[in-house]
């Protein structure tokens, strides 16, 4: 049976994801429990307590100060202002504010993408700085390799970042760019190189989206083809970015992926909880039939979310300075920080059966003496167990939101409440309650392009 095209399209479209999830989140807050996880909302209190101080530590009751959730943090990690150093630069030379606007988003879409869990062990170091791990570290190292011009192919200008630049990127040359040796590794190396070049063929192929120099900076002139002139200003809805990051990007995932009648539906998978609540849901009419084939799939679309959540400052503060329509329609991101906070405080607890599942995969996966027991489960992108765990999380950042607005007695937005509060809470917790790793408390088998 060949599904619509309407159901693929919905699949691979930004309302799907809270849609999709909301389902399995709805499911196990009716029952306390869902297929791999027990729900625990009664302790969501001290979710609240615990962020509320942070951002009272950092931010004071100054909330407005509150950045939106994005790269450029990242990549200004430690304190060094290295994207206003760049910025400076350009100005400097002549470069005018819609190719500074290219250039960012060059240099954010390459960042993002590479931008998958590295690992418990990997770190890169800048000169004079100290080394730095996890998503900071690979901001770093992205930027290195930007402004040292290894990612752009036109001789004339080092930062860019083109896909015949990229489709012809080695493993060598990702290795030496990411510090990568036997004492250095990083989770899914050899994933995230493949794509790295899947993007530049993905570059070179949407003309129409990236332009002649098949660079990711060319969506702006893209969106401004998509805009129109309102009385606020030169105004672009959130679905034109997001369908052009997907019809343009979606090329770049890896084959095992889901599909559908043969396409590629990206960051989306197939969960047994997902089929089950659908079920709950048409026996009281709740929801409308979709086709069987796609009745058990939830949709995330982490990294393109995690895009447009980067690339909304640079559309938004340079070039046209576009307002942005319909930015409500993200969700917060399904990823081990966000997902590790609630697991943590005990929100979510994984059943026994799944864990001691987990434990036995960790145990195969361990370098250490044998006969050691690992304590961190570990599960592949596709187990139910990492499915649904962030399915929950998307449904318990939503949950979260009004609960520490009322504690503030203030209204964040949700990239807000993620920049100040969870995705840092999440690192903090981890770090108090696995001082020697600071990982998560559920390890994830990484591909290099997930999570």
């Amino acid at each position: 049976m060949t599904v619509s095209t309407g159901a693929v399209k919905y699949l691979k479209s930004i309302s799907s994801v809270r849609e999709t999830t909301s389902q399995v989140f709805q499911y196990a807050q009716e029952r306390g429990e869902a297929n791999y996880f027990k729900l625990n909302l009664a302790k969501m209190g001290s979710v609240v307590d615990f962020l509320s101080e942070i951002i009272a530590r950092d931010y004071g009751t100054d909330y407005a100060a509150i950045p939106p959730h994005g790269r450029w943090q990242h990549l200004n990690c430690g304190g060094v202002q290295r994207v206003e150093a760049l910025i400076a630069r350009w100005s400097a030379s002549g470069v005018d504010e819609v190719e500074i606007a290219r250039k960012l988003i060059d240099l954010f879409v390459f960042s993002v993408l590479v931008d998958a869990g590295a690992g418990n062990v990997w770190k890169f170091t800048a000169a004079g700085a100290e080394p730095i791990g996890r998503s900071e570290g690979l901001a770093v190292a992205s930027y290195a390799l930007f402004d040292a011009g290894a990612l752009s192919s036109d001789a004339s200008d080092p930062h860019k970042v083109n896909g015949a630049r990229l489709s012809a990127f080695t493993q060598p040359e990702f290795d030496q760019g990411f510090q990568i040796s036997d004492t250095n590794p990083m989770n899914g190396s050899e994933g995230r190189r493949s794509l790295i070049q899947r993007l530049g063929r993905a570059l070179e192929s949407n003309v129409a989206i990236f332009g002649p120099e098949a660079r990711p900076g060319a969506i702006v002139d893209y969106l401004y083809g998509k805009s129109v002139v309102e009385a606020a200003g030169r105004t672009i809805d959130l679905n034109d970015l997001w369908d052009a990051l997907m019809d343009g990007l979606t090329s770049i995932w890896p084959a095992t992926r889901t599909t559908v009648d043969g396409e590629s539906l990206g960051d989306a998978w197939r969960l047994d909880t997902k089929a089950d609540a659908y079920a709950a849901l048409r026996a009281s009419d709740a929801v409308p039939a979709v086709a069987p084939e796609v009745a058990d799939i939830v949709t995330f679309h982490k990294l393109t979310q995690w895009l447009c959540y980067s690339l909304l400052v640079p559309l938004e503060s340079y070039g046209h300075k576009f307002l942005v329509r319909n930015k409500q329609l993200q969700t917060g991101l399904p990823e081990y920080r966000n997902g590790g906070l609630f697991y943590d405080f005990g929100v979510l607890e994984l059943n026994p059966a799944a864990r001691a599942r987990g434990l036995e995969l960790s145990a195969s996966l361990s370098s250490a003496p044998q006969g050691s027991k690992p304590e961190i489960p570990t599960f592949a992108p596709d187990d139910g167990v990492i499915v649904e765990w962030r399915c929950l999380t998307i449904g318990l950042l939503d949950y979260l939101l009004p609960l520490l607005n009322k504690k503030l007695n203030y209204t964040l937005a949700l990239p807000q409440l993620i920049e100040a509060g969870s995705w840092k809470a999440g690192r903090e917790i981890a770090a108090k309650l696995r001082p020697s790793t600071g990982g998560p408390p559920i390890e994830l088998h990484s591909d290099g392009t997930v999570f």
